[in-house]
C-alpha cells in the first residue's frame, strides 16, 4: 500500500441502499456482503431512512449514514446529499417546502455529521449552482450504480474540473449507491488513511480529506516546488487534470507504470490525477491549488 507512515489503510463504501428503503437486500443481507468482500467500515444511507452506527461481531465498522435529496427537475436543481456520522437525527422534513440545498448540509453538520454531494454528473449538477454553497466535505467523482448497466453517468470528473477553475476545490470520492445489489455493487470506494481503526478515526480522516477514490488502482500524488509527482499500483495510463487547456505531459501511457511527473505551468491553479489500469479501472486523487 501507498503511503507508509503512521497509521492504517480502510477501504469502506459510504453509499448504499436496503430494502428499508429502495434497496433490494434487506438490510443485514447487504452489509454481510461488504464484510464478506473484505471492507473495514460502510454507511447504510438508506433515503430519509438513518442507519445507525456500530460495529459487526466481525470488526467492520458502521457508520450512521443516510441519503436526502430536494429538487424535482433537473432545471429548477436535483440535489442528493448523503449523510455519514450523524450523532442524531438531523432535523429535516422530507416534504418540506422551504427545504434546501443549503439547509440539508447544515442539518447534517449540526447533527455531526458530514455531508457529501452524490453523483453531480448523473443530476445534471451545475458547478455554477454547487460553488454557492458550503459545508460539503466531498462529491463523489464516481458512483458504480449511475454506469452501465442501469445508467450512463458513473463519471464526474468534468464537473469536479469545472469546479475547482471555479476555485472550489471538493475531495473526490468513489461509491457504490448499490441498489440492485448486482453490477452495482463493490464497484467503487475509499481507501481512507486513519490514525487507527475507530469510528472517530474514519471520520476524522473523512474530514482532513486523508483518502483517494479508486476502483482498484493504488494512487499517492504529492506537489513540492511546481512538480507533481504519482506513485502507482501498475499502470497502463496515468493522466493529470488542471485548468490549462493543453499540456505536453498531460497523459504518461506505458505497460506497467508505477510512476509519473508533472511540472506545473504558471497559470495553472489546481492539479489532480487519474491512474488507470490494465483493465480499465481508474484511481482518482481530490485537487489540490498549486
Amino acid at each position: 500500500m501507498l503511503g507508509t507512515g503512521e497509521g492504517v489503510w480502510l477501504r469502506g463504501n459510504l453509499h448504499m441502499h436496503t430494502a428499508r428503503s429502495d434497496g433490494k437486500l434487506d438490510y443485514e443481507e447487504a452489509v454481510a456482503l461488504y464484510e464478506r468482500a473484505g471492507y473495514d467500515f460502510i454507511a447504510v444511507t438508506d433515503h430519509w431512512v438513518r442507519s445507525a452506527a456500530g460495529t459487526t461481531p466481525g470488526g467492520m465498522l458502521l457508520l450512521s449514514g443516510c441519503e436526502y435529496n430536494v429538487g424535482g427537475t433537473v432545471q429548477e436543481g436535483v440535489y442528493h446529499i448523503v449523510g455519514v456520522g450523524m450523532e442524531r437525527e438531523p432535523e429535516l422534513e422530507r416534504f418540506d417546502p422551504a427545504l434546501s440545498v443549503q439547509g440539508i448540509i447544515d442539518a447534517i453538520a449540526a447533527a455531526g455529521g458530514l455531508a457529501i454531494l452524490a453523483h453531480p454528473a448523473w443530476s445534471l449538477n451545475s458547478a455554477e449552482a454547487v460553488r454557492r454553497l458550503h459545508g460539503f466535505c466531498g462529491t463523489e467523482i464516481y458512483n458504480t450504480t449511475s454506469g452501465f448497466p442501469m445508467n450512463a453517468r458513473p463519471y464526474s470528473g468534468l464537473f469536479v474540473d469545472q469546479l475547482a477553475s471555479l476555485g472550489m476545490l471538493l475531495p473526490c470520492m468513489a461509491a457504490d449507491d448499490a441498489h440492485q445489489y448486482k453490477q452495482d455493487a463493490l464497484g467503487g470506494w475509499l481507501m481512507v488513511h486513519a490514525r487507527e481503526r475507530s469510528h472517530e478515526a474514519v471520520l476524522e480522516a473523512l474530514r482532513e480529506g486523508r483518502f483517494y477514490a479508486t476502483q482498484g488502482p493504488e494512487v499517492e500524488m504529492t506537489v513540492a516546488q511546481g512538480v507533481a509527482r504519482v506513485r502507482c499500483s501498475p499502470a497502463s495510463h496515468i493522466v493529470f487534470y488542471s485548468d490549462a487547456i493543453w499540456s505536453e505531459e498531460r497523459v504518461a501511457s506505458g505497460d506497467g507504470l508505477t510512476q509519473a511527473v508533472y511540472h506545473i505551468q504558471p497559470h495553472e491553479t489546481f492539479l489532480r490525477a487519474e491512474v488507470i489500469d490494465s483493465e480499465g479501472r481508474t484511481a482518482y486523487t481530490s485537487p489540490v491549488p498549486v
